[in-house]
């Protein structure tokens, strides 16, 4: 057996679509993606920047966030 892999292509994660995530268990992957994304854990994070910028101005972050979805990473295509 071997864990199983979750790959993202938005830039909620690094280049190679990894994700931070303490707890990798078959049935707590889906929880563990869904506890990160709702609360971020900027004191343990994958990208140093996006962290600072989470702690200096959530209200940019978010804005940032709510760009790279739309116009960069996840819904150009659509």
């Amino acid at each position: 057996m071997a864990a199983p892999e979750v790959r993202f292509m938005t830039k909620i994660v690094d280049n190679l679509g990894r994700l931070c995530l303490d707890i990798l268990k078959v049935h707590t992957v889906p929880l563990s993606i869904q506890a990160s994304l709702s609360a971020p854990n900027p004191n343990d994070p994958l990208a140093n920047d996006v962290a600072e910028q989470w702690k200096t101005s959530k209200a940019q972050a978010i804005e940032t966030a709510i760009a790279w979805t739309r116009g960069k990473h996840a819904m150009h295509n659509i």
